[in-house]
C-alpha cells in the first residue's frame, strides 16, 4: 500500500470547496472522486463526477459549495479494517469505487486507499 499525505493531497477537499475545487481535484487525482472533510479532517462524505453533472444539470453552477451536492453516506474503512486483504475485498465488490476513505471511531480521515494508486493517465 502506498502511503498518501491526506493532508496535501488532490483526493481530499475541503467541504467549503467550490464545485469548480472539486472537478479540478477529481481532474488531477483521475479517480472521478474526492473526498470530502471539514476543518479538522472529520469525513463529511464523497463527490464524484457523476454527483457534479446531475448538479449541474439541475441548474447549480461551479460557484457553488460542494457540501451541497456531497454523499453522506459513502462506503468506509476503519482504521482498524485498513488492510489489503479489506481493501481489496471492497474493490473487487465495489467496481465503480476508485477511493476508500479510512476513518478512526471519531470519523475523522485518517488515510485512504485508492484503487491503482501507482496507475496515471497521461494529461
Amino acid at each position: 500500500m502506498k502511503k498518501i499525505d491526506i493532508k496535501n493531497s488532490s483526493f481530499v477537499i475541503n467541504e467549503n470547496a467550490s464545485i469548480q475545487q472539486a472537478m479540478e481535484s477529481i481532474t488531477d487525482n483521475q479517480r472521478g472522486t474526492a473526498i470530502v472533510v471539514d476543518d479538522e479532517f472529520y469525513l463529511v462524505g464523497i463527490v464524484a463526477d457523476g454527483d457534479i453533472r446531475r448538479a449541474m444539470v439541475s441548474g447549480a453552477t461551479v460557484l457553488a459549495p460542494i457540501s451541497k451536492i456531497v454523499n453522506t453516506n459513502p462506503t468506509v474503512i476503519t482504521k482498524d479494517e485498513f488492510n489489503p486483504e479489506k481493501i481489496t475485498e471492497v474493490f473487487d465488490s465495489e467496481s465503480d469505487i476508485g477511493i476508500i476513505p479510512v476513518v478512526d471511531e471519531k470519523n475523522k480521515l485518517v488515510s485512504l486507499a485508492v484503487r491503482n494508486p501507482e496507475k496515471r493517465k497521461e494529461l
